[in-house]
């Protein structure tokens, strides 16, 4: 095989990929409470708990959104008792995410569920070293476009 049919047979995988990751997402699932949620929604509980505290811009950044996605879903899981704001002490106008109680119950059982899946996953890879990962990581990040 030539190197470019090998690097359409690439993108084609990664296309694939995307697909099916767009697929699973779609889905909501339920994270150690009763609530259903999008793995966006998980991802930005997960965000939130990685920093404790943040705002809304920091997650447009975090996350190449608008600011418009970003509050529907800061209100979204506001309102499903996820996510307590905070006007911040120092500037008014700005607004401190953090995770409830019950945002903190599933970002604890997000983070479990990722291990547990990563360690499977990570099984079925023996064949590959630290070097084909960051190989890879250094080709995705070449071939995935900028956004904004």
């Amino acid at each position: 095989m030539s190197r470019e049919e090998v690097f359409s047979e690439l993108m084609e995988s990664l296309y694939e990929v995307s697909r099916k990751i767009a697929s699973y997402e779609s889905v909501p699932r339920k994270y150690g409470t009763e609530d259903e949620l999008y793995m966006v929604e998980a991802h930005t509980i997960n965000l939130i708990g990685n920093k404790i505290q943040t705002t809304s811009t920091e997650l447009t950044e975090l996350t190449n959104k608008t600011k418009g996605a970003i509050s529907q879903m800061v209100d979204k899981l506001t309102k499903k008792g996820m996510i307590i704001k905070n006007k911040n002490p120092k500037d008014n106008r700005e607004v401190i995410l953090e995770l409830s109680e019950k945002g903190k119950t599933v970002y604890e059982y997000h983070q479990k569920l990722d291990e547990m899946e990563y360690e499977k996953l990570l099984a079925k890879l023996g064949e590959f070293s630290e070097e084909d990962f960051l190989k890879y990581i250094k080709l995705t990040s070449l071939l995935i476009p900028e956004v904004g």
